[in-house]
């Protein structure tokens, strides 16, 4: 007769079940989660602090330590309660130490066994303190790799880096680097069954990710752990009043019956006065019947049109004001006229007709223009 295996009297002491090992597409996922709570606190920190400036404005100046803070208080509620980070618990796993000293035998049917006192503080500092540094050191990156660089920066280049921070910008992308392809290979060794720990500080605290069981977590029965699955509602909820609330969202887009009303009720600007030396005031004087073009027709005294009746024919569009001619290279006033970029920027610059007495003003409504209003329009 074969001799059986013996099975252990504590086989929880051994190493990690097959049946509880997570996969690691069970593990990515909640890696990802971690990540999209920072923007969406930074969001609703930002949407607060354009409602309630005098509340919120300095809370989103300091978020990254604000985040910290809340996360530091999440997390730390879901490792003493649950034996989890709040990604973990919120996709049914749990912390569980790899190290488990030999049980009393009152404690053979006891709960799964803790995390000690050591592991849960080295687990907050890993979820709080290691994303606050690595945020904190890219805003550094990013501010001194581009201060000295007159390429790159948009205004002051500041004070000339000094030695530590210019060490700093030249190995930080390496550590980065470095760091990065670590987790990658710990991953991989982890896909391949070469490792029990997803994580290279979980071998350095001694605890290990595994499946939660229903009857492993007695104390989810508070608030705390109803809030993880009405996470996501909430989550499209916030996506869907950051649209609701947004400029092109129906919301804000007018009916019919308002636009037309909304139209009729605003008014258009009142037009300027046109001065009288333009010559726009005054029509031409027109040849007497049976004259040819080319004799000489003495001016007749006409009448004068105000500027509220002026108004140009479909003749007489297209014509600069200035020059009654075509509009060349046209461009247009602050007054709303259009005329030859030529003719408005010599009669601002004081070299028209009018000379010096109509520099820096707009040769028609007579109003303050400054060279640099002068703009150039596609026609």
């Amino acid at each position: 007769m074969p001799a059986s295996t013996p099975t252990p009297l504590f086989p929880e002491a051994g190493p990690s079940n097959p049946h509880l090992r997570p996969h690691l597409v069970e593990l990515i996922p909640q890696e990802q989660l971690r990540l999209v709570l920072h923007p969406v606190f930074r969001y609703v920190l930002t949407y607060l602090a354009q409602h309630y400036p005098r509340y919120f404005l300095r809370i989103v100046n300091r978020h990254e330590e604000a985040f910290a803070l809340v996360l530091a208080l999440v997390e730390k509620h879901h490792l003493w309660k649950h034996n989890a980070s709040l990604s973990e618990y919120f996709y049914g796993l749990r912390l569980v130490p790899t190290h488990i000293p030999t049980p009393r035998l009152g404690q053979l049917a006891g709960p799964q066994p803790r995390l000690s006192k050591r592991q849960r503080w080295g687990m907050l500092l890993v979820l709080v303190g290691l994303p606050y540094v690595r945020a904190r050191a890219d805003d550094a990156f990013d501010r001194w790799s581009t201060q000295n660089d007159p390429d790159l920066a948009m205004a002051d280049h500041g004070a000339p880096l000094n030695r530590m921070q210019r060490l700093f910008v030249a190995t930080y992308p390496y550590a980065v680097t470095t760091f990065e392809g670590a987790l990658l290979a710990n991953d991989l060794a982890y896909l391949f069954n070469k490792t029990d720990y997803y994580r290279p500080w979980h071998r350095w605290l001694g605890v290990r990710v595994e499946r939660r069981m229903n009857e492993d977590d007695p104390s989810g029965n508070g608030l705390w752990s109803k809030l993880p699955p009405f996470l996501p509602p909430l989550l499209l909820a916030l996506k869907f009043a950051q649209w609701w609330f947004s400029p092109t969202s129906p919301r804000s887009l007018p009916t019919t019956q308002a636009s037309t009303s909304l139209h009729t009720l605003v008014r258009p600007p009142r037009p300027l006065s046109i001065l009288p030396e333009s010559g726009l005031l005054t029509p031409p004087p027109s040849p007497p019947p049976g004259a040819s073009d080319d004799s000489a027709v003495p001016a007749a005294p006409t009448t004068t049109i105000t500027p509220e009746a002026y108004t140009i024919d479909v003749a007489g569009f297209g014509h600069c004001p200035i020059c009654k001619g075509k509009w060349a290279n046209p461009a247009i006033l602050p007054s709303g006229w259009v005329v030859c970029w030529r003719c408005g920027w010599d009669a601002i610059a004081g070299e028209g007709e009018a000379g010096e007495a109509g520099k820096g003003r707009c040769p028609i409504t007579g109003v303050e223009v400054h060279p640099d209003e002068l703009r150039r329009v596609l026609v």
